[in-house]
């Protein structure tokens, strides 16, 4: 209670006055509602995020969904470190990665992309609602390049040179596992290759 309806409450039983905190809290909240709506309104549009904006999303959202989930093996510093990711394995797949996916999926999820052979290509983050890194690796496995990539419905990420594989994850993923370019590399599972 703000300190104005607790001295009205007050005055009101000095009075012989029987108000409610909520008969007084009236009149304090109908002239906070309409910055109340903004700010529930501005919530919404930020939860919502690009799954709102784009009338693809309904699309991409079922690729994401339909994503098969395999397990991949980096080796970094002496360690392997096991992960469980979807597969991007199709050509649908590759386009949808995480357009439309919500903050929360992003968080918890990672997607590998594997083309079949070194390609040169770049990626978009359209759609996307959140920063990820993505870590472009040779056919051997290597990682040579880490990126960072940020929302935006322009920009494009690539690295500079040819890969076969590309994993996308929450910003901040690799180097919070101690994953670096030029030193890791990823052993993926036969099933996927």
């Amino acid at each position: 209670m703000t300190a104005r309806v607790v001295a009205d409450l007050a005055s009101a039983r000095s009075l012989g006055r029987r108000r409610t905190v909520a008969h007084l809290a009236r009149p304090f909240i109908a002239r906070r509602l309409p910055g109340l709506a903004a700010v529930a309104l501005a919530w919404i549009a930020f939860a919502g995020g690009a799954v709102a904006q784009s009338p693809e999303c309904a699309r991409w959202r079922a690729v994401f969904a339909g994503m098969p989930v395999t397990q991949i093996s980096i080796e970094s510093g002496g360690r392997a470190l096991t992960f469980a990711v979807k597969s991007a394995d199709t050509g649908e797949r590759q386009a949808g990665g995480f357009q439309c996916a919500t903050p929360d999926e992003i968080q918890r999820h990672m997607i590998l992309f594997d083309f079949g052979r070194e390609i040169t290509t770049q990626f978009h983050m359209n759609n996307v609602p959140a920063p990820l890194d993505i870590a472009f690796v040779k056919a051997d496995g290597r990682i040579f390049s880490i990126l960072r990539m940020a929302s935006s419905p322009s920009k494009l990420y690539g690295p500079m040179g040819a890969f076969r594989y590309a994993i996308e994850a929450r910003a901040g993923f690799f180097e919070s596992q101690g994953i670096r370019q030029g030193e890791a590399k990823l052993a993926v599972p036969q099933a996927v290759r």
